[in-house]
C-alpha cells in the first residue's frame, strides 16, 4: 500500500492486482512484452507463456502493451481485473527502415532504387547460399543456379555489366565487403537489402557498377530475456525428369543404321557380331552383352538426404544484447559423387558503456566441404547419355571394379559411375568474417564510429584420381594427387562521422567516411603421382610439381553523403565517393563516383489530406556514376617472361637466360564507369494494405571509361597477336521493374500476396572496332563452331549459327539447292542461304536467339488461420532461349555413343515426316553444326517453395515440459514441386558451365535442379 502524495499516513490506499496474458495475432504466447502503467515508470514484462501480473495504485488508469514489430495496445481499468490482449503485427514498423550503406533510412524517405528481402523469406528455403534464397524475390535481380550442391549461383542486378569479367554484385555483410555468400548461414540473416540504382550504390564507388547486396545479421533482444531456439529439418531430394535413351535392342538398330548409311559394306563394331554379343560380360559371368540393359541414368541419379539444423541463443537488455547461432547444413545431391556439407558458428553482440560509448562485434566462422563434378563439357550426365546400354557398370575382374567400352565397341565414353565413385574432387573452405566497432555519441546529433573488419578465406582444392583399368581405351596407371590452396585475407578500417538532427521542418543526416581495405592472396599448387592407391598424399610422390603466387592490392576511399527532408515530403540525397586503387597505373589510380536522388511525397501535401484511400504516393528520380574494378591485380602491366635458352651476352663468356615481354602495357587503362538514371513511383493504398511501385532505369558504360576489353595487336608487333587491355567498349541495359503487394492482417484469416516483374533489355553498343566480335562456348563434342557471339548492336553473347530450312527429301532437291557439303544427301538438313550466293558457308550464319528473357517474375503468397500457416512461392522467366547442346549427343548421331529414342524417328526414304535428319556416321553434311535446330524456348513457371506449418497452441504448451516451451511449430516444405515448361532438357534453369562468362543458357548437360521434400520443427524456450 502507498501514501498519497501530500497526505498523512492516515490517508493510505491499496494496490489493485491486474493479471492477464498477451498473444500474437496467430494466437502464440508473446514473451517479453512490455506492460507499462501509462504516465509512470511502473511496469513489468510478460513471461515465457505470455502471462503477466502487475500491481497498480487503487485508481482508474491505463496499461500500455508494447512489443517490437507489433502495434501498441492501450487497455483502461477501473479496478482489479484480468486482461487478455492480442498484439497485431505492425507491418509498417517491420518494414520502415532499410539499410542504405553506411547507415539506415526510413523506407518512406528512400529516394533510390532499394529492395528488401525479409529474414523469413531468406530462411524458409533450405539452400546453402543467401544468393540462392533471393531468387525471384526482387524485381530486377536475376539468380540462376549453375551446378552441383554448394556451387554459387549466377546473380545479376539489372542486367549484365561486363563482357570480359564477372558481373556479380558487391556483397557487404555487416559493413564488410566480401566475396560470395555460400559460407554464411541463412538462419543468421536479419535482412537483405539490394541497392540497384547508381544513386544508392554510389556510396560504394568503384565496386558498385553491378549493384550491391547488403546483408545484415541478427542481434539480440532488449527485453531482458534469454531465448533458446532450435530449428531442424530433414528431407530428401530427387531428379524430376529422365531422358528417353536407347535400350540395348534399340541401340543395335541405331548403330546398324548409322554405319550402313555411311557405307553399306562397312562392318559393325566387333562387339555387335553374334559371336561377341553373346559372350559373358566378363569371365565367369552368366550374363551376356545381349542380355545386359544398363540404365545409366538410374545408376547415376540417386535420392539424396538434405538437412539443416540450427540452435540459437540470444537475449539482452537496454545495455547489452547478444546473438549466437550454431548451424549444420548437409546436401547429398541427386547424383553420385557430388554433395555439400557446412558447419557454421556466429556470435554478435552490442554493449553500451555509459551514455557515450557503444562497442560491439559481429563474427562468424564456417567450414564447408564440397564434392563437385569437374568433368567440364563431358560431365557425368553427358557420359551417362553416351554410355552404351549393353556395357555393364561393374566388372570385378578389372582394376578398380568398373567397366567401360573398349576397342571392340569402337567408342570411348567414360563410365560415369566409376568417375563418381573413384575420382574425388573436393573444395574445402574455411571462412572467417567479422567486424569490431566502437561508437562515441559526441552529442545528441553527432556520432563517431570506428570499425575494423576481417574477411579471411582458405580454400583447398583437393583432387585425388586413383589408379584404374576398365579395359577401355583410357586407363590410369598411376594415381594423381593435387593440392591447390588459395588463402588470403582483407583488412578493413572504416572511420565514420554521422550528423543527424531535425530543425523545425528540416531534417538533415550527413556522413563523412574514410575507409581503407587491403587484400592479400596466396596460392600454392602441388601435384604428383603415386604407384598405388594406398598412399594418398604427396609424400615421396613422383613427378612432383610445385608452383605458387602472391598478390596484394589496396583501395583507399573518402565518402560524403547528405540526406535532407523538408516536412517529410521533399526529399534529397547526394553523395560523392573518391576511390584510389593500386590496381591501376600512376595517374589513373583515383576516380570520383557521384550520386544524387530526389523524391516528392505527394501524399503529404495538403491537397491530398482529403484522399483517405491514398496512404503513400511518392515520385523518385536519381542519377549516378559507379565503377567496376573486378579484374585482376595490375592489369595495365605486362610481366617479364624468362626464356629457357641461354645466351652468351656477358663479358665473362658465361651464358645467361634471356627474358622478354609477351605483350604491351597500357598505362592509360582506367576504371569501367557506368552511369545510370532511374525513375520510380511508389503507391500505398488503404493504410498501405495495398502497395505497388514501378521503376524505369537505364545503365550505360561511360564512353570515355568504357568496357575493358582485350584489343588484338598486329602480328608485326611481334607478340603473336596477343591483346592489350583498353577501355574501348560500351554496353547498355535498360528496363522496367514492377512490384505489388497486398496484406490482410486485421481479420481472423490473414493473408498476403506479393508479386514482382522485371523486363530488361541489353545491347552491346560498341566493341574494339565496328567489325569486332567475341565468339565463345564452342566445343567439338557439341558441334564444330562457337555457339555464342558478342557483337555491337546485339545483346551480349547471343546464340549465333545457321538457320534450318527443313530436310532434303530427295537428291534432286540437293542438286537444285545451294551447295552445302560434298557429302550432302537426301535426309540431311537444308540450311538457309542468307546471302543468296549459292553456297552455304560461314557468311550464312546469323543471330538465332538470346538467353536473356523478355521478363522474369516472382509471386509469394502467405496465409494464416488460427494456428495454421501456408506459404506458396512461384518463380519464372518468359521469352528466353536455350541452346540445348545436349541434343547434339542425344539425337545427332555422334559416332557410336548411345543416343536418345528420337533417333528412331530419323529420316529414311520411308519416314519423311520428321524433323530428325538421317543417321549417318561422320555427319558429312554437318547436320550438328550450330543452328536454330537446337534452339528451344526456355520459359518456365516453377513452384519454388511450398510451406505448410502448424503452431501448437500456447494453452497446450503451458501444461507440457513444465511450461518452459515458449512456442513449438511443425512444418512440411517442398521445393520445386512442379515446373511448367516446354523445354525438352532435364531442367529449363540453365546457367553457365563452371563459371564461363559467355556460355549462359547453353545446356551442356548440367546438373538439374532437384525436387525437395522436407519436414521440420521449430522450438523456442
Amino acid at each position: 500500500m502507498h501514501a498519497a502524495p501530500g497526505s498523512s499516513s492516515a490517508n493510505l490506499y491499496f494496490d489493485w492486482p491486474i493479471t492477464g496474458k498477451v498473444v500474437s495475432s496467430s494466437g502464440d504466447a508473446l514473451p517479453g512484452v512490455t506492460v507499462l502503467l501509462k504516465g509512470t515508470t511502473r511496469g513489468t514484462a510478460t513471461g515465457a507463456d505470455g502471462t503477466f501480473s502487475i500491481e497498480v495504485p487503487e485508481q482508474a488508469g491505463t496499461l500500455v502493451f508494447s512489443f517490437v514489430g507489433s502495434t501498441s495496445v492501450e487497455r483502461a481499468f477501473t479496478g482489479p481485473t484480468t486482461m487478455n490482449v492480442t498484439l497485431e503485427d505492425d507491418t509498417k514498423a517491420l518494414q520502415e527502415v532499410v539499410v542504405v550503406g553506411y547507415g539506415t533510412q526510413k523506407k518512406e524517405a528512400v529516394t533510390g532504387a532499394i529492395s528488401s528481402v525479409s529474414s523469413k523469406e531468406i530462411s524458409e528455403l533450405p539452400v546453402p547460399s543467401v544468393a540462392q534464397a533471393m531468387q525471384g524475390r526482387v524485381a530486377g535481380v536475376t539468380v540462376v543456379n549453375t551446378g552441383t550442391p554448394g556451387t554459387a549461383p549466377v546473380v545479376r542486378i539489372r542486367g549484365v555489366g561486363s563482357v570480359n569479367f564477372n558481373s556479380e554484385p558487391l556483397y557487404v555483410v555487416d559493413g564488410v565487403p566480401t566475396g560470395g555468400l555460400t559460407g554464411i548461414d541463412t538462419k543468421d540473416i536479419a535482412s537483405v537489402d539490394v541497392l540497384k540504382d547508381a544513386a544508392a550504390t554510389a556510396v560504394y564507388g568503384s565496386r558498385a557498377a553491378n549493384g550491391v547486396v547488403i546483408v545484415t545479421t541478427k542481434s539480440g533482444g532488449r527485453d531482458g530475456r534469454i531465448r533458446v531456439t532450435l530449428d531442424s529439418n530433414i528431407g530428401t531430394q530427387h531428379a524430376t525428369k529422365r531422358l528417353d535413351l536407347l535400350n540395348t535392342e534399340q541401340y543395335v538398330q541405331y548403330a546398324t543404321t548409322l554405319i550402313k548409311n555411311s557405307d553399306p559394306d562397312a562392318n559393325l563394331p566387333s562387339r555387335l557380331s553374334p559371336e561377341e554379343f553373346n559372350q559373358p560380360i566378363y569371365p565367369g559371368a552368366s550374363q551376356t552383352y545381349a542380355q545386359t540393359n544398363t540404365d545409366w541414368q538410374d545408376e547415376l541419379f540417386t535420392s539424396g538426404i538434405i538437412t539443416q539444423n540450427n540452435i540459437t541463443l540470444s537475449g539482452g537488455n537496454e545495455k547489452s544484447q547478444f546473438f549466437t547461432n550454431a548451424g549444420y547444413f548437409k546436401e547429398d545431391g541427386i547424383m553420385e559423387g557430388v554433395g555439400f556439407e557446412r558447419y557454421s558458428f556466429r556470435i554478435n553482440s552490442n554493449h553500451s558503456l555509459g551514455k557515450v560509448f557503444t562497442v560491439g562485434q559481429n563474427l562468424m566462422g564456417s567450414y564447408s566441404d564440397q564434392r563437385y563434378d569437374a568433368a567440364g563439357n563431358r560431365s557425368k550426365l553427358v557420359n551417362a547419355i553416351r554410355s552404351q546400354p549393353y556395357i555393364p557398370v561393374y566388372d570385378p575382374t578389372k582394376l578398380g571394379g568398373f567397366r567401360e567400352a573398349d576397342a571392340l565397341d569402337s567408342s570411348d565414353p567414360t563410365n560415369p559411375i566409376r568417375e563418381a565413385v573413384m575420382d574425388e574432387y573436393f573444395n574445402r573452405d574455411v571462412k572467417i568474417l567479422g567486424n569490431l566497432f566502437v561508437e562515441a555519441k559526441i552529442t545528441d546529433w553527432l556520432r563517431f564510429r570506428s570499425t575494423g573488419g576481417l574477411d579471411y578465406y582458405n580454400n583447398l582444392n583437393d583432387i585425388y584420381l586413383p589408379i584404374y583399368n576398365t579395359g577401355g581405351l583410357v586407363s590410369r596407371p598411376n594415381a594423381t594427387i593435387q593440392n591447390n590452396r588459395t588463402s588470403g585475407r582483407s583488412l578493413l578500417i572504416t572511420n565514420q562521422l554521422t550528423f543527424d538532427d531535425t530543425y523545425g521542418d528540416h531534417y538533415v543526416n550527413a556522413i563523412a567516411v574514410q575507409e581503407r581495405q587491403g587484400f592479400k592472396n596466396v596460392t600454392e599448387n602441388m601435384s604428383g603421382s603415386q604407384p598405388n592407391n594406398i598412399v594418398q598424399t604427396l609424400t615421396n610422390a613422383a613427378n612432383l610439381a610445385v608452383s605458387g603466387g602472391y598478390e596484394e592490392s589496396l583501395i583507399i576511399s573518402y565518402l560524403g553523403r547528405i540526406n535532407y527532408e523538408f516536412k517529410s515530403k521533399y526529399l534529397l540525397s547526394a553523395s560523392m565517393r573518391y576511390d584510389g586503387s593500386s590496381k591501376f597505373a600512376p595517374g589513373n589510380k583515383w576516380g570520383s563516383f557521384p550520386g544524387a536522388s530526389v523524391g516528392w511525397r505527394i501524399s503529404e501535401e495538403e491537397f491530398m489530406k482529403g484522399v483517405a484511400a491514398v496512404s503513400e504516393l511518392k515520385l523518385r528520380a536519381s542519377y549516378g556514376k559507379v565503377g567496376f574494378n573486378g579484374l585482376g591485380n595490375y592489369p595495365w602491366m605486362v610481366l617479364a617472361q624468362v626464356n629457357a635458352n641461354a645466351y652468351p651476352f656477358t663479358t665473362d663468356g658465361n651464358p645467361v637466360l634471356g627474358s622478354y615481354y609477351s605483350g604491351i602495357a597500357n598505362r592509360e587503362l582506367k576504371w569501367e564507369i557506368t552511369s545510370m538514371i532511374n525513375g520510380g513511383v511508389d503507391v500505398g493504398l488503404f493504410n498501405n494494405k495495398l502497395t505497388f511501385s514501378i521503376e524505369y532505369f537505364r545503365r550505360k558504360t561511360d564512353d570515355k571509361y568504357g568496357l575493358i576489353l582485350s584489343v588484338p595487336t598486329p602480328n608485326s608487333y611481334g607478340f603473336g597477336g596477343a591483346g592489350v587491355f583498353a577501355n574501348v567498349g560500351t554496353m547498355e541495359n535498360k528496363g522496367f521493374e514492377f512490384q505489388a503487394g497486398y496484406n490482410e492482417s486485421e481479420k481472423p484469416f490473414k493473408w498476403s500476396l506479393n508479386a514482382n516483374l522485371s523486363r530488361i533489355r541489353n545491347e552491346v553498343v560498341e566493341l574494339t572496332a565496328a567489325s569486332a566480335v567475341i565468339d565463345a562456348a564452342g566445343n567439338q563434342d557439341f558441334g564444330s563452331n562457337q555457339i555464342t557471339r558478342t557483337q555491337a548492336g546485339e545483346p551480349i553473347q547471343s546464340f549465333y549459327g545457321w538457320q534450318v530450312d527443313g530436310i532434303f527429301q530427295s537428291d534432286d532437291e540437293v542438286a537444285n539447292a545451294p551447295t552445302q557439303e560434298n557429302g550432302t544427301s537426301a535426309g540431311d538438313i537444308r540450311f538457309k542461304d542468307l546471302d543468296n550466293n549459292g553456297v552455304i558457308n560461314d557468311a550464312d550464319r546469323t543471330f538465332i536467339g538470346s538467353y536473356l528473357p523478355n521478363f522474369s517474375y516472382g509471386l509469394n503468397a502467405t496465409a494464416g488461420y488460427r494456428n495454421f500457416d501456408l506459404t506458396l512461392f512461384f518463380q519464372g522467366v518468359q521469352g528466353n532461349e536455350i541452346y540445348n547442346a545436349s541434343r547434339v549427343i542425344i539425337e545427332g548421331g555422334q559416332r557410336l555413343f548411345n543416343a536418345g529414342t528420337q533417333v528412331l524417328d530419323a529420316w529414311t526414304p520411308t519416314n519423311t515426316d520428321t524433323d530428325i535428319p538421317r543417321m549417318v556416321a561422320g555427319d558429312p553434311n554437318r547436320n550438328n553444326r550450330v543452328s536454330d535446330r537446337f534452339i528451344e524456348d526456355g520459359s518456365y513457371l516453377r513452384l519454388k517453395n511450398l510451406v505448410i506449418g502448424y503452431t501448437i497452441p500456447a494453452e497446450a504448451l503451458s501444461s507440457f515440459a513444465g511450461g518452459k516451451l515458449g512456442s513449438l511449430r511443425v512444418y512440411f516444405t517442398s521445393q520445386n514441386l512442379f515446373t511448367i515448361s516446354d523445354y525438352t532438357g532435364l531442367d529449363p534453369e540453365v546457367g553457365t558451365l563452371q563459371g564461363g562468362l559467355l556460355s549462359n543458357g547453353v545446356d551442356f548437360g548440367q546438373y538439374p535442379t532437384p525436387r525437395t521434400l522436407m519436414g521440420g520443427i521449430q522450438i523456442t524456450l
